[in-house]
């Protein structure tokens, strides 16, 4: 039996159920979307149709299945060192000037908020081993987090097939960090996987912990959200820096929507915002 198809209202109860929970703001133009993305979903769980899944989330308390269904709809495109020009204004100027500031304390805490499958995070720190060995002597925490169960166990695996080892990675890095492993994969060092932990945070429904940070990068997330939203999770992310010496990193067409708790700082090749001092 064909299932009935989705109504309009049906769609949009579950894109506003998708962005209260993650923050993602969908509309009815994304239908073909909505389709595509939660077939293996549905598939996988053995819903005879993405309608029927759709049906039954929008009518029952199926938490992990909603989890499942919302990861799928989040945008997990990353790739090593994207964005080349924001890593060198890291190597050249932000991290030093950080290290130096950090010097009494000797601890350096490093957040990357929307990490994927751990490309970014990962380009991080093998950026710190291989130009900042001193650091191995100081207290070095190195976070990834996503919405998503899958992609986190895939970040923390370290391992990538050919053309995400290729995406963006200098072969410096390939050649230093890198070995071969089975079915033409190639493995991350235990050294730059021990540097880094993962865990699933969502931006907008998950409380915020105590912790502060001193360098928070959270790019081409916010692109998806309501203005609402990005209100919410840029306040969040305002108490999360440690201090004004801290820094937000955004993607290049992302801003803090003039949010007063924070400064624009600018490169001439990129942009970035520090925490607002206070007084």
């Amino acid at each position: 039996m064909t299932a009935i198809a989705l109504t309009d209202s049906e769609v949009t109860l579950f894109f506003r159920g998708l962005e209260r929970s993650v923050g993602v703001h969908l509309d009815l133009s994304k239908r073909d979307l909505l389709n595509a993305r939660l077939e293996p979903v549905s598939n996988r769980l053995g819903y005879s149709s993405v309608d029927t899944l759709v049906r039954a989330l929008n009518q029952m308390d199926l938490l992990e299945t909603r989890q499942q269904a919302y990861a799928a709809l989040t945008t997990n495109e990353t790739m090593f060192f994207r964005d080349p020009e924001l890593f060198e204004l890291l190597k050249n100027r932000l991290l030093p000037a950080l290290i130096k500031r950090r010097a009494d304390s000797r601890r350096i805490r490093i957040w990357s908020a929307a990490a994927s499958t751990g490309q970014e995070v990962y380009s991080l720190a093998m950026l710190i081993r291989l130009h900042f060995p001193d650091l191995k002597n100081w207290e070095l925490e190195i976070r990834g987090s996503d919405v998503s169960h899958s992609v986190i166990q895939t970040a923390r695996a370290g391992i990538f097939n050919d053309r995400e080892a290729s995406r963006g990675l200098p072969l410096i890095y390939f050649n230093t960090f890198f070995t071969k492993a089975d079915c033409g994969r190639h493995k991350l060092s235990d050294e730059i996987r021990n540097m880094v932990t993962f865990d699933r945070f969502n931006l907008m429904s998950d409380r915020f912990s105590n912790r502060r940070y001193d360098l928070i990068l959270m790019r081409n997330v916010l692109i998806y959200f309501s203005l609402k939203n990005k209100i919410t999770v840029l306040e969040k992310a305002s108490q999360a820096l440690a201090d004004a010496d801290s820094a937000l990193l955004l993607g290049g067409a992302e801003s803090v929507n003039g949010n007063p708790r924070f400064v624009m700082n600018r490169d001439p090749r990129w942009h970035f915002y520090t925490k607002k001092r206070e007084g």
